[in-house]
């Protein structure tokens, strides 16, 4: 993700924010979980630009049975495709 604002003061970029707030640090953190890398370039007046690098192994794991079952209900109701 890329923008060409203000940029990011780099002090903010390795502190802990508001209370309930997480941040880049949260990001840093999600990211390391799914054994990828999160990337921040930014300077002054500048922009920012946010690199997420996750693992094609990590990225394209199926997802459990029971999640596919409640986002077709959720997003098909009584309307939900039966599976072949």
């Amino acid at each position: 993700m890329r923008d060409d604002g203000k940029g990011i003061d780099p002090a903010f970029l390795h502190k802990e924010g508001r209370a309930g707030h997480y941040g880049i640090p949260g990001m840093r953190e999600r990211a390391k979980l799914l054994e990828g890398t999160l990337t921040v370039w930014t300077a002054p007046n500048s922009g920012t630009e946010v690199e997420l690098s996750i693992p094609a192994s990590r990225a394209y794991v199926a997802a459990p049975s029971v999640l596919r079952g409640w986002l077709a209900r959720k997003l098909f109701g009584s309307r939900m495709p039966i599976e072949s």
